[in-house]
């Protein structure tokens, strides 16, 4: 990789950002592609982000960020341009810099998750966790006709703003009855070392699907692997969101062979 003065620059919000893997992924991507780009990622504390994207805004060579926890609801307040779903839920994960220093927010979680899972019409869903990836995954569900979804999370305050953008008949809150019925759990929050909220994986049913959102092996993936539930890991989500990042961030659109190459390299196999 030759870095100039005249290369494009991509970055991720987080903190931490010591488990981000998307820097990693994009310059393979960038170096098969022989392409004048770097991603890297800034660990910006919550107090700073203000700060920060008013300092984006006049960042000539940044051609667009990533936003991950705990930033995606903040960020999306501070934005120029919003794309529907953003505006609808008010959460990003994707960020573009247009040329006269305006930011235009996407939100690219939903769709991820959707292709990930695959046909959700017609299916009761368990959403785990109530943040800025619960709601946008919520939203896809509901606009990819999933039939109920349910939210599983401690926090009162948190659950009611997750269920806000949503219609009271298609959404509502988890109560332990109606485990047996789910056919699709979403696995949201940052817990790797326990499965959370003591969710009883036991009583799902065969077949059930369960996604998990985080990109490093956790306690939840685990118990559903060995109950022998189908268990579609966070890198499938990431996997499906970079096609329609990359177009974004770059105008270009990226063959499935290029993503999956640059995906085997840091040690995800995609099918």
């Amino acid at each position: 990789m030759n870095i100039t003065g005249q290369t494009t620059v991509f970055t991720i919000l987080a903190h931490p950002s010591s488990n981000v893997v998307a820097p990693i992924i994009y310059n393979q991507i960038f170096n098969i592609l022989n392409l004048d780009m770097v991603y890297i990622a800034h660990d910006v504390t919550t107090d700073a982000i203000n700060t920060t994207i008013r300092c984006f805004a006049g960042w000539e060579n940044l051609g667009g960020f990533n936003v991950t926890i705990p930033h995606k609801e903040t960020v999306a307040d501070l934005l120029d341009i919003r794309c529907p779903v953003t505006s609808r839920i008010g959460v990003v994960n994707t960020v573009v810099r247009l040329k006269d220093g305006r930011l235009c927010g996407y939100n690219t979680d939903g769709i991820g998750a959707l292709r990930a899972l695959g046909d959700v019409y017609g299916t009761k869903c368990l959403v785990i966790g109530a943040g800025g990836a619960a709601r946008a995954i919520i939203d896809a569900l509901i606009h990819g006709e999933a039939d109920y979804i349910y939210i599983l999370n401690r926090s009162e305050s948190r659950t009611n703003k997750a269920l806000k953008p949503f219609k009271k008949e298609k959404i509502g809150i988890y109560t332990p009855e109606i485990l047996d019925n789910i056919d699709i759990v979403v696995q949201t929050t940052p817990i790797t070392d326990k499965i959370p909220f003591g969710l009883d994986l036991t009583r799902l049913k065969k077949g059930a699907r369960c996604l998990e959102a985080v990109m490093w092996p956790t306690a939840f993936f685990n118990k559903a692997f060995s109950l022998g539930l189908e268990v579609i890991p966070g890198y499938a989500m990431l996997y499906n969101q970079t096609k329609r990042n990359f177009r974004l961030f770059t105008g270009m659109d990226i063959a499935d062979t290029v993503i999956k190459a640059a995906f085997k390299q840091v040690g995800y196999a995609i099918k």
